[in-house]
């Protein structure tokens, strides 16, 4: 029995060290907001399963900054590395990737911090397909 590679952490990871993003957001990458800084959330929405070789998996990437301008230019380049996240990945692989929603302006309801919204689905297969 093959299992599907958890791709929510290898996408924290990989988001978490990838190099053009560190000097954004300092590392601050996770599925809880890590504080007032540039950081990065992200979100399991779920996603379907159309065979047991291959998983969709979807996810909000929420883009926060303490300035307009810096939320921004971390939601343009992180959009640009979630369409690199291709290829092996602890358990498995990544090969294809869709982004549903791009760089959507939603601050926060409650403090007004700047932050942007991506949804991106990828295509997985584990190791073994």
């Amino acid at each position: 029995m093959a299992l599907l590679p958890d791709v929510d952490q290898a996408l924290v990871d990989y988001l978490k060290a990838h190099p053009t993003l560190v000097p954004l957001h300092g590392s601050r990458v996770g599925t809880k907001l890590q504080s007032t800084s540039p950081s990065v959330r992200i979100t399991s929405l779920g996603g379907g399963q159309p065979w047991p070789w291959e998983g969709l998996p979807e996810y909000q990437v929420e883009w926060w900054g303490g300035t307009d301008v810096q939320a921004k230019t971390l939601a343009r380049t992180g959009e640009a590395a979630l369409w690199a996240f291709l290829g092996p990945i602890a358990g498995g692989r990544v090969t294809g990737v869709s982004v549903a929603l791009s760089q959507l302006w939603s601050p926060d309801d409650t403090t007004a911090r700047p932050r942007f919204i991506t949804q991106v689905q990828y295509r997985v297969h584990p190791e073994e397909s």
